[in-house]
């Protein structure tokens, strides 16, 4: 992982290089590729990992939830507070996908669920099938199965983070000087550093505005479980070109309890 000391910027952003710093972030990139893989494996859509006994989950109205994503921890290194090892599984009911607008939901995990087995099990694994077959839900975000690799980075706060003020709002205000491109400081800064990725870790992007902003019970998720955004040439696509988006709380991480959970999907309107 890159160290502050190169951390590339643009050159019209070196003078406010410490601010910068300030807020940098670990976080690990998600680089899917369209590849069927072992039910162990980390990867988007497909066969997710069951060990024996286990119920398939699903949301509150019965039906069966589809695998979004699982995310096997032993595959690179992870940042404290991400676990070591075991594999971490997020499922969204079909029924959510359907809906014309964003989505917001947190803690009672209804119509998508956060599993974690922190022991990976290569016996006693259920045979079945677990893949539901998404063509019944033509708006089910991941058109095919997804093999993930990663690359790890940091990165600074993302535009649209509420914490941007905490961080930035002096030296953005202070530099407004203008580029020759006729862009300021801010707007550099916007066009740079949006977090529009794949991601576990790091800052989020939203579309419109941060959603914990104006909460203090949505603040205390300070932690971006996952990231996915849409991307025409992956086949992935939330509704308008929109974003899906985990958090969790830092404590309750390291506590490996995803019991308390804050998705939220989010589509231009």
């Amino acid at each position: 992982m890159r160290s502050p000391d190169h951390f590339n910027l643009p050159i019209e952003l070196e003078k406010i290089r410490p601010s910068i710093e300030s807020s940098l972030l670990p976080f690990n990139k998600l680089l899917p590729y369209a590849k069927k893989s072992s039910s162990l494996a980390s990867k988007f859509s497909g066969r997710a990992y069951f060990p024996l006994n286990y119920s398939y989950p699903k949301d509150i109205n019965g039906h069966k939830m589809s695998l979004l994503a699982q995310i096997n921890f032993s595959e690179t290194e992870f940042i404290e507070p991400f676990p070591q090892k075991g594999i971490l599984q997020f499922f969204i009911s079909p029924a959510i996908c359907n809906l014309a607008h964003s989505v917001e939901e947190h803690f009672f995990q209804h119509y998508f669920k956060v599993r974690y087995f922190p022991e990976i099990l290569t016996k006693d694994i259920s045979s079945d099938n677990h893949t539901i077959e998404h063509s019944k839900y033509e708006s089910f975000p991941i058109g095919e199965e997804l093999t993930l690799s990663f690359s790890s980075s940091i990165e600074p706060v993302s535009a649209m983070d509420y914490r941007l003020n905490h961080f930035l709002s002096t030296s953005l205000s202070h530099f407004s000087t203008i580029n020759p491109d006729g862009k300021s400081i801010e707007e550099l800064y916007f066009e740079h550093f949006l977090g529009a990725e794949h991601k576990i870790g790091g800052y989020p992007y939203f579309i419109y505005e941060d959603t914990r902003k104006s909460s203090p019970f949505l603040r205390r998720f300070d932690t971006l479980l996952l990231q996915i955004v849409s991307n025409d040439a992956e086949k992935i696509m939330w509704g308008d070109s929109g974003i899906i988006k985990f958090f969790i709380n830092r404590q309750k991480l390291l506590n490996l309890d995803f019991s308390d959970i804050y998705f939220i999907a989010e589509q231009y309107d």
